[in-house]
């Protein structure tokens, strides 16, 4: 028999070997690539260099893989032998002067004023607990309203009914 007697077998097996990724791979795969396009910026400076030995991954090394076969994403890495002797040079995208008001701008719109989050959270706070305190006083109303009609009933009725209204309440919760 041939593979192509067995209904396509060779097809199957390779197949099977070359899998396609599924559909939430390829979206977990464009959100992390958007992700990191918008949060990396990547610099041309001729003093990085990275050595070759390090591109290889081992497999006893530790990583973070985003899915079990994936391969490796986050390589944890090595102590270092010769550390950093001084501060690293930032090199963000543009000159950034410091007294300039743009950057003022900038600054004062990401810089949160720890007052104005404290009373933002005591008025939350307060909120929720006259909601949490009108929903007990409404419950509690409630209950009082079924008392009274209860006892209402009682006098109109008298106490036979009692026996069948709480059955019947029963099956009802």
């Amino acid at each position: 028999f041939s593979a192509n007697e067995n209904g396509g077998g060779g097809d199957y097996n390779q197949s099977k070997t070359q899998q396609l990724p599924k559909h939430y791979q390829i979206k977990a795969q464009k959100l992390l690539d958007e992700i990191i396009g918008k949060s990396l910026e990547i610099v041309n400076d001729p003093l990085i260099h990275l050595p070759d030995d390090e591109a290889v991954v081992d497999e006893d090394e530790g990583c973070i893989r985003l899915f079990k076969n994936a391969p490796p994403g986050i390589v944890f890495d090595h102590v270092d032998e010769q550390p950093l002797r001084k501060r690293p040079r930032i090199l963000p995208g543009r000159e950034i002067n410091e007294k300039s008001k743009k950057f003022r701008r900038r600054l004062e719109s990401v810089v949160v004023n720890g007052k104005d989050i404290m009373a933002a959270a005591r008025d939350k706070c307060q909120r929720s607990l006259s909601r949490l305190e009108a929903k007990d006083e409404a419950a509690k109303a409630a209950a009082k309203r079924e008392e009274e009609r209860v006892a209402q009933l009682k006098k109109i009725r008298g106490e036979k009914w009692l026996p069948c209204i709480a059955r019947e309440m029963q099956l009802k919760r």
